[in-house]
């Protein structure tokens, strides 16, 4: 695997723009991996309501929260050509809502890991305000032995 920051986010992830939600990756280690997201302005993606200034909506923070956890999971199994998919949301919580102009950092921690499920615990911060948190459960399909 390439050691450009993209071609390591590409290789883990089938998302592309504009489902890519992952900017750029800080740490890839046993069992923990962390991200960020630059939320900008000018995104398609952000909700506006009436006058409030646009926020990232919810549903994506998961999805970008899951996208760290698959490359979190793939990086676990040396790049291994394997799709995971979201197999359930556990008490997912939400504390405030995400600004454009912000820094996102995010969070994936392997809890536990059977043959092709994984549980993992997920966070999310701007700065030191957390903005959410949660567990994840995630199945894999793959080429190979894992299939």
């Amino acid at each position: 695997m390439s050691d450009h920051p993209m071609a390591l986010i590409y290789g883990g992830t089938p998302h592309r723009f504009p489902m890519l939600l992952v900017d750029s990756v800080e740490e890839l280690s046993e069992g923990l991996g962390r991200a960020l997201k630059q939320v900008s302005a000018n995104e398609v993606l952000l909700e506006r309501f009436g006058d409030a200034p646009p926020t990232l909506p919810s549903c994506l923070l998961v999805d970008a929260l899951g996208q760290v956890a698959i490359l979190l999971l793939r990086e676990r199994d040396g790049g291994a050509a394997s799709v995971w998919y979201l197999g359930g949301i556990e008490a997912m919580t939400f504390h405030t809502a995400i600004p454009a102009g912000s820094v996102l950092r995010m969070e994936a921690r392997v809890l536990k890991r059977w043959r092709t499920t994984a549980r993992i615990e997920v966070k999310a911060w701007i700065g030191a305000v957390p903005v959410a948190d949660g567990f994840m459960v995630l199945s894999q399909r793959g080429s190979g032995s894992n299939e």
